[in-house]
């Protein structure tokens, strides 16, 4: 009876351990808010103006669901743009680098077909979460975010993001 009772009571002991062990979801959401200034360059070629835009600033995760993305937390954020506006239209592509100050680092694809770069001007689109270091290897996302451009070359972007591993 005391051997029964000893697996009885060892297997009690690994589940309650294994259930009081930490874990990282596999897949949250997060809200996250950018604030960067940018310098342009841009080239008017016929009816299409082309700018190559560049800027740093900083990310903060606003409200997240869990780990990895923990409410609070901030990194500086480094981004190259490439945009195209003529009468037909708007297209921009921005490649973006967030580093947390644990060194961990998340990757940032920006892509809109609306709004401008002027002051005073938003735009909507989709920001692409595809991957990044320490706690973000293996993170792919996809949010909905919005743009503010705010003068002296400021922007401001809030994004809705789901995420998994």
């Amino acid at each position: 009876m005391k051997v029964i009772e000893a697996k009885v009571f060892r297997t009690v002991m690994i589940v309650c351990l294994l259930v009081a062990m930490p874990t990282w979801a596999d897949s949250g959401t997060v809200d996250i808010l950018t604030s960067a200034l940018s310098s342009d360059t841009s080239v008017q070629m016929g009816g299409t103006t082309v700018t190559a835009r560049g800027g740093n600033g900083t990310i903060t995760v606003v409200q997240s669901s869990g780990a990895p993305f923990v409410e609070g937390t901030s990194g500086r954020t480094l981004f190259t743009a490439f945009s195209k506006k003529s009468s037909t239209g708007f297209e921009l592509e921005a490649d973006g680098l967030a580093t947390f100050a644990s060194g961990d680092t998340l990757q940032l694809l920006f892509k809109r077909r609306t709004g401008d770069l002027a002051a005073g001007t938003s735009g909507e689109g989709t920001l692409y979460l595809p991957g990044g270091t320490g706690a973000f290897a293996g993170i792919s996302g996809e949010c909905r975010y919005k743009v503010e451009n705010l003068p002296g070359n400021w922007n401001v972007t809030i994004a809705h993001c789901s995420w998994k591993k």
